[in-house]
């Protein structure tokens, strides 16, 4: 009698057990230092995202304020005011642009000064949150802001900085004394050294409003460009923090260890800063990893007892499988339901068989008819082929007989005529240069354009760089061929036939056009999948359709052509194909 401790299925049961208890006892503290280090990175990209939406905020704000300078320092009416100064109607009107110009700028309610003033002592001003006052523009030409662009000779179209305010009604500012975003701009800028100039403060209320939804979850923060702070230093922080401290965006504070990221704006130098402690997880270590053992044994005993129900069922839809697999290889691509019964990882896998089956069915069904399409064109190909030996030697002995009775014209035409025999005879498929191609083409409008009587004219205006560049044979010469039977001829005057080209990444586009009668919508919708009826007063009798379908089952179904027409106007057909040398 077997005993139920020397059963397979109990070995296979113990085995995995022994197996998953060593390993994870092994990996456990491998893996609670990776999740340590995943939650640090997680909760520090968090942080990046939220602060690169606050640094998009403010510099779009910033971008906005600056823009309202510009437009104000480049508009003639303001400029030429600011230069006069007094009170006459060109300042009054100057006022009025720039009091719009301000009320359409998105952070109006945030600007403390906005004015125009001259070296002279002529200001104007508009309606802000400060009230102005005349000494205003002497107090911005007392500023640093003023003398180091004056230093620099005003070659930067605008200065922006943090700076003391020019108010002096005694207001106080939270962060520091009066510290605003000011932005001067000079005008008339022909001039050597500019006597008019744009003034804009920004309190930075607007900055603290902007870090308001943010600051309690993130510890964000505004710093200066000197390391001052600009906003509340978060309640995170131990009251002592300075930047001075942080070093490569780590620092020790308050006996934990904090990393710092920030975001520069795009202006005045300010940074928009977020601090987290990065030993958070380890002061609950213990903690963590009695948790992670609990679950290990918890789940130890879980996986025992599924061990012993799924080792019941798991060999019934595995012979399923198999037998599934089997009827495959016997070319039975049919859906099986059975195989996807089961709702576990066989279930699935029964999907992806029959998904599979289902693939290569279709996959054979297209091959097919790819073939299909592949031996009528190559039928269509021969049966457009003539007995070649009798007709080269035949017409080289017209065009020798041309030559012989002084016949430039009739043994030019008939050489032409000799070469496109020669490449049709020898078959479609070849890939040759666009210059050889080209080459035929010439000789294909040289009959035409005896036989049209010169009724249409043929511009290449290929570039250079493209010729070497490999193309199917004979792509070209239907779409022109077209283009002079369906599209020049029918108007009754003549036209012109253009061929152009360019580089699209790695693809070469060509583009064949005429000023002809155009297609007629419902024909056009059709032109590329309609099946091709041979023309008997065709070269070779290869169609529009038939180029296409050539070119996507050589080069896949991203390529080929397109056509756009307009009926009356004109009709350009694009070729694409992939570039080689």
């Amino acid at each position: 009698m077997r005993r139920p401790l020397h059963s397979i299925k109990f070995k296979i049961i113990a085995a995995t057990l022994a197996c998953v208890a060593a390993v994870t006892l092994a990996s456990t503290f491998v893996l609670y230092n990776y999740l340590n280090h995943l939650l640090q990175q997680q909760n520090a990209r968090i942080q990046q995202m939220h602060l690169s939406t606050l640094q998009a905020q403010m510099d779009k704000y910033l971008d906005d304020f600056l823009s309202l300078v510009l437009v104000c320092a480049n508009d003639n009416t303001i400029s030429s005011a600011a230069g006069l100064g007094g009170v006459n109607n060109l300042t009054l009107n100057a006022q009025n642009r720039l009091n719009t110009s301000l009320k359409a700028c998105p952070g109006e309610g945030y600007v403390d000064k906005f004015f125009t003033f001259n070296t002279l002592g002529g200001i104007i001003q508009t309606n802000t949150r400060q009230y102005g006052s005349l000494q205003d523009g002497a107090r911005v030409m007392e500023s640093s802001l003023y003398q180091n662009a004056l230093a620099d000779d005003f070659k930067a179209p605008y200065t922006i900085a943090l700076a003391p305010s020019v108010h002096r009604d005694g207001r106080t500012a939270q962060y520091g004394p009066q510290t605003v975003v000011a932005v001067l701009c000079p005008m008339q800028r022909g001039r050597q050294v500019p006597t008019s100039f744009v003034y804009l403060e920004v309190g930075l209320d607007l900055f603290t409003d902007l870090l308001a939804p943010y600051a309690e979850a993130n510890d964000v923060f505004l710093a200066g460009p000197d390391g001052a702070l600009l906003s509340d230093v978060p309640a995170a922080l131990p009251g002592d923090f300075s930047l001075s401290e942080v070093s490569n965006g780590a620092f020790t504070l308050g006996g934990h260890r904090w990393l710092m990221l920030s975001e520069t704006l795009s202006g005045a130098g300010m940074t928009v800063n977020s601090c987290f402690q990065t030993d958070a997880l380890d002061q609950d270590g213990v903690q963590v990893l009695y948790v992670v053992i609990v679950v290990f044994l918890t789940g130890l005993a879980v996986a025992a007892v599924l061990a012993v129900i799924v080792s019941a069922f798991l060999t019934r839809p595995i012979r399923r499988l198999d037998e599934r697999l089997r009827r495959i290889t016997a070319n039975d691509f049919s859906f099986d339901p059975e195989i996807e019964r089961s709702k576990d990882e066989i279930g699935a896998m029964g999907h992806t068989v029959n998904e599979m089956a289902l693939s290569i069915d279709h996959l054979l069904h297209e091959t097919q008819e790819m073939y299909e399409q592949r031996k009528n064109i190559e039928i269509s190909l021969l049966q457009s082929q003539v007995n070649p030996h009798f007709l080269y030697n035949t017409l080289d002995t017209i065009r020798w007989m041309a030559v012989i009775q002084k016949c430039p014209g009739i043994a030019g035409m008939v050489g032409s005529l000799v070469n496109l025999l020669k490449n049709v005879a020898k078959g479609t498929q070849d890939k040759i240069t666009l210059r050889e191609e080209l080459s035929l083409l010439d000789d294909y409008i040289a009959i035409q354009s005896v036989r049209y009587m010169e009724t249409f004219t043929f511009e290449n205006r290929v570039p250079e760089e493209l010729l070497s560049c490999r193309i199917v044979k004979l792509t070209l010469q239907p779409l022109v061929e077209n283009a002079i039977f369906h599209g020049i001829e029918p108007t009754g005057e003549c036209g012109v036939i253009t061929l152009s080209g360019r580089l699209d990444g790695g693809d070469v586009e060509l583009c064949v056009e005429d000023d002809g009668a155009g297609i007629e919508p419902e024909k056009l919708a059709g032109l590329l999948t309609a099946p091709h009826k041979r023309d008997r007063s065709s070269l070779n009798g290869i169609g529009v359709a038939n180029v296409h379908q050539r070119l996507q089952l050589i080069y896949g179904k991203k390529y080929g052509l397109r056509v756009e027409s307009e009926l009356g106007k004109f009709t350009r057909v694009f070729v694409r194909f992939p570039k080689e040398e």
